[in-house]
Formats: structure tokens, C-alpha cells, sequence
């Protein structure tokens, strides 16, 4: 049962961000389907404390919600995690209705060292062969399985950088859920991808908690319902009560209370796998030929690193030979940069934005392709 919607979480809802503002309240017989995914669990960095998912966790539970963990499975190998408590507190959780991902293997690319992918290496543009990513990802599973006695069903490439052999791999290991930051799709015969929508609170303060809760419910109202879904990304390193004295758990408090003023019984909260496997019913396979491999125009991925200073990378996905300009925007509409124009092979190419002459804020991101197609990317540059 929810708990008692707090008056602070009400002012908020209805005097922060004005819902009737944007369309009608959902149909009862079209609940909105919420979901928490916080990557990247327990940060190698030692010197926050405490070092606990327990205080996030109980936070949502209190509010009717659940919450998806995104975990490196190597982290159960490394020193801050050898007494157990994170294997053993995930267990708790997993018992709890929440669920445990598998976020790569270590989150650390073994061909160029770098943490910011790992099945497909973006410095050298090579994607990791079959036998590779499939020892990575086999692994993982096995640490799953003997230190919290499960084994995963939905999976979170780090970096959100992934090929077809991923979702081959995958497939063959028995794994059907997928979340990267691209589009609601199938990504092979059996593989389903629930992509993040968005996140706000990797730089939260005291300044900008109001404007990010704004943000955030606003982005819930129309791109949540438009879809039916929302998928709410979160880190590791500010869920920790210790973290800038409790910021974070007291914005998903306000977040989820003014969702909960506002809902009603009309958001159903639900794990990544839950979602996706309720999701994914609404979407045929089409997106896949004959041999299992992907099928897509093209798709322009959210930058990573997102909020950055002052470089940041984005993916462009096309099927075949495209034209296409990529370009980066004020948030007033003054173009400040053109990352690509001209035509490009079927495949997977990456682009870097470099800000360090630019000032802070939200930047845009526009792909647009020779027959007119266009797609937009926000990004955070924070100085």
C-alpha cells in the first residue's frame, strides 16, 4: 500500500508544475507504467558513506514504487564489497520485489581500458568478437548466481554502446530484457529493449532541485503518457544517505509523492523486466529480418557523458548508406557546432561534441538525414 501522500509532495505537484497544463489526466484503463533504474551500484569511490542501497531503497518501497539496480557483477569481486553486505543487501531487495540487472561484466573496455563501454569499443570503433562477449556476459551471470542466488533477467550495456552480437549473445544466454538510451523496440528474435527516457539527478543541488522536479514531471506527463510508459534513470554515487545530506532521497520523495497526488491508482509501478515484458506486447517484431539482425533507418543515442564537461560522445545508427548532417544547438537556436555532413556508411559511428569554448547549459543535438528525417538529443553541459 502507498504511503500517505506528504503535503510538501502535493504543493509540489500542484503548484510546482501545473499537470492540467499539458492534456487530460490518463484513461483509468491506460496506467501509466513507472520505472526506476539506478546504474552503476557500488561506485568504486570509498569515501562516501554510507555504502547502502538500503536508504534509496526504502524511500521508493514507502511510496508504492520498486526500483531496478543496474550491477557491474565484478563489483562482488572488488575490496569495498568483500564483506558481503552489498551481495547480501541486494538479496534483501530482489526478495523485496525489486530487481538486480546485469550492467556488463566490470564496465571496463579490455581493449582500451576506458570505463565508458565495454562490449563494443568506441576508441577503436571494434566490436568485441562472439566468444568475447559471451565469456563477459557468461561471467557475470555466474557471480549473479552464487552471490545473490539468481540469475539475471534484463540487461544494461554499459555506456549504452552494444552491436547485434550483444543481443545475439544475449538471447543465448537466456537474457530477453535490454535497456539502453535508443528507442522502444525488438532488438533480435526474442530481445526487448525498454530504453531510459531521462535522468536528473547526477548533479543535483540545492539551486536546481526545484527546476529538475519540473523537469522531471513535465517529461513524465507528455513523453511518459505519449508512450506509456517512463523509465527513470538514476546513479550509484548520490543515492547514498550521506550524499549532500540526503538531497537525492528527499527529491525521489517529493517525485514520486506529487506522482502519487496526481495518479492516483492510475501509475502502476514495476521493475525493467516487468515493464518490458508488459511492454513489449504493443510491438510486433518487425524490427528484425530473417537472420536475426537489426533492423533500424537510422537512431541518434543520448550523449554519454550526460551531464559533461567539456567533451561528450554520441552514437549514430544507420541501416544503410545515409546522408545525414548532425548538428549542435543553443537552447536559444544558435547553431554551435556541425559534428557531421555527408554520407555514411550502414553501421555504427560516434561523434564528439567538445563544449570547452561553450558556456554551461542545455545544448541540442539534431540529426537529420537526406529525405528529411530528423531526431533531437538534450544534453547538459555543467561547468
Amino acid at each position: 500500500m502507498r504511503s500517505i501522500i506528504y503535503t510538501f509532495g502535493s504543493f509540489l505537484a500542484f503548484f510546482l508544475f501545473d499537470f492540467s497544463s499539458v492534456s487530460a489526466q490518463k484513461s483509468a484503463n491506460e496506467p501509466l507504467k513507472f520505472v526506476i533504474r539506478v546504474d552503476d551500484i557500488l561506485s568504486r569511490n570509498t569515501s562516501i558513506l554510507p555504502r547502502s542501497i538500503l536508504p534509496l531503497q526504502d524511500s521508493i518501497a514507502a511510496r508504492g514504487a520498486k526500483v531496478t539496480w543496474g550491477v557491474m557483477p565484478h563489483r562482488f569481486l572488488e575490496n569495498p564489497n568483500l564483506d558481503g553486505v552489498l551481495a547480501n543487501e541486494l538479496k534483501q531487495s530482489v526478495a523485496a520485489g525489486h530487481e538486480a540487472s546485469q550492467h556488463g561484466y566490470i564496465h571496463i573496455c579490455q581493449r582500451c581500458n576506458r570505463s565508458s563501454h565495454e562490449m563494443y569499443c568506441t576508441t577503436f570503433n571494434t566490436a568485441f568478437a562472439s566468444i568475447e562477449q559471451r565469456k563477459l556476459i557468461d561471467d557475470g551471470i555466474q557471480l549473479f548466481e552464487q552471490y545473490v542466488g539468481i540469475k539475471p533477467t534484463s540487461f544494461i550495456p554499459p555506456g549504452h554502446v552494444s552491436d547485434a552480437t550483444t543481443y545475439q549473445t544475449l538471447q543465448e544466454l537466456g537474457i530477453n530484457v535490454f535497456s539502453d538510451d535508443t528507442e522502444t523496440t525488438y532488438l533480435g528474435e526474442q530481445i526487448f529493449n525498454l530504453p531510459i527516457q531521462n535522468e536528473y539527478t547526477w548533479a543535483l543541488t540545492e539551486a536546481d532541485f526545484d527546476a529538475q522536479l519540473q523537469n522531471a514531471l513535465s517529461d513524465i506527463k507528455s513523453t511518459g503518457e505519449a508512450q506509456g510508459y517512463f523509465n527513470m534513470m538514476m546513479h550509484d554515487p548520490f543515492i547514498r544517505l550521506g550524499y549532500n545530506n540526503g538531497l537525492v532521497l528527499r527529491w525521489v520523495g517529493a517525485l514520486l509523492d506529487s506522482l502519487n497526488a496526481y495518479y492516483g491508482p492510475n501509475i502502476e509501478y514495476l521493475t525493467l523486466t516487468e515493464a518490458a515484458n508488459t511492454i513489449k506486447f504493443n510491438y510486433t517484431n518487425t524490427a528484425v529480418d530473417d537472420d536475426n539482425t537489426l533492423v533500424k533507418s537510422f537512431s541518434l543515442s543520448q550523449n554519454y557523458p550526460n551531464p559533461f564537461n567539456p567533451s561528450t560522445s554520441l552514437q549514430v545508427q544507420l541501416k544503410t548508406i545515409e546522408v545525414i548532417n548532425l548538428r549542435v544547438f543553443s537552447i536559444q537556436g544558435q547553431a554551435v557546432a556541425e559534428l557531421a555532413n555527408g554520407r555514411f556508411n550502414a553501421g555504427t559511428h560516434y561523434f564528439e561534441f567538445n563544449a570547452s569554448n561553450q558556456p554551461s547549459g542545455q545544448y541540442i543535438a539534431r540529426l537529420t538525414t537526406e529525405n528529411g528525417s530528423s531526431s533531437i538529443r538534450k544534453m547538459l553541459l555543467i561547468k
